[in-house]
């Protein structure tokens, strides 16, 4: 009775890790950049170009611009207002969800921000600068202001250069390596660090933190602040991963694999 016990007990915590998916889609597509947004609509970034598809890898939009060279990154997280970084010449724009402009680039040398290391989007929308020349977080409305800005984060990274940064439900996460993801409030106000060594880019939803390393593919739980690796069907050459509801990415160097939970609709 009592191995039959333990045994039960063993089950019940490895479902809360282990997901099981089957293969619904395969796209053969090169790419520098992957992303996916609340939707589960596909970007991939090629150069100074975007191609967008669904879940189902439809192609549904296609952007480039090569005046501003070539994209550093986006930010999905709204689907209808996709910003675009261009780090080499400090610039930022806005597309729909057709991948149209929805106003001109905006020089971030005119808002004083003259070492924009990463930009993300707010959900109040306007947007957030990691400016490495001061060390500092800054938010800028929509009409361009400068309304809140943390301390200087050196004290907290020392030498180290953030990797990513996002903005979920109020709260920023800076992923600084080897330190761990730092949390701010709405404001700028340092909160404190996250133990989550992502390699780079990270995924955050409204209870996890999920995020590939050279140890796998975890999740990191919000609320009970437990780390857990996460099985995946392919674990060769991915290059990121990301999750949304019913479905699962893997992003390859030359490939894009689509995974549906087994159960979902």
């Amino acid at each position: 009775m009592r191995i039959i016990f333990i045994l039960i007990i063993f089950i019940i915590i490895s479902t809360d890790f282990q997901y099981d998916y089957i293969l619904t889609g395969t796209i053969n597509i090169q790419g520098d950049q992957f992303y996916s947004d609340p939707i589960g609509n596909i970007y991939v970034i090629q150069g100074n170009r975007i191609i967008k598809y669904n879940n189902r890898l439809e192609k549904l939009a296609d952007y480039s611009n090569v005046y501003l060279g070539n994209i550093s990154s986006i930010d999905v997280s709204d689907p209808l207002r996709i910003l675009v970084y261009y780090k080499e010449l400090n610039q930022i724009l806005w597309l729909d969800n057709f991948l149209l402009e929805l106003r001109s680039p905006v020089r971030l040398d005119d808002l004083t921000v003259d070492q924009a290391e990463l930009v993300c989007s707010s959900g109040r929308g306007g947007f957030w600068v990691y400016n490495r020349l001061n060390n500092q977080i800054q938010y800028f409305d929509p009409s361009l202001r400068l309304i809140h800005e943390s301390f200087n984060l050196l004290p907290l990274i020392a030498e180290t250069v953030p990797s990513s940064m996002i903005e979920k439900n109020s709260i920023i996460y800076l992923n600084v390596p080897e330190t761990g993801i730092l949390l701010f409030d709405h404001f700028g106000n340092y909160s404190r660090i996250l133990q989550v060594f992502p390699n780079k880019n990270f995924q955050v939803t409204d209870e996890n933190i999920f995020y590939i390393n050279l140890d796998g593919f975890h999740k990191y739980n919000l609320s009970t602040y437990t780390n857990t690796k996460i099985n995946l069907p392919d674990t060769s050459d991915i290059q990121s991963v990301m999750i949304q509801p019913g479905f699962l990415y893997l992003f390859k160097k030359n490939m894009i694999n689509i995974y549906k939970s087994v159960g979902s609709d």
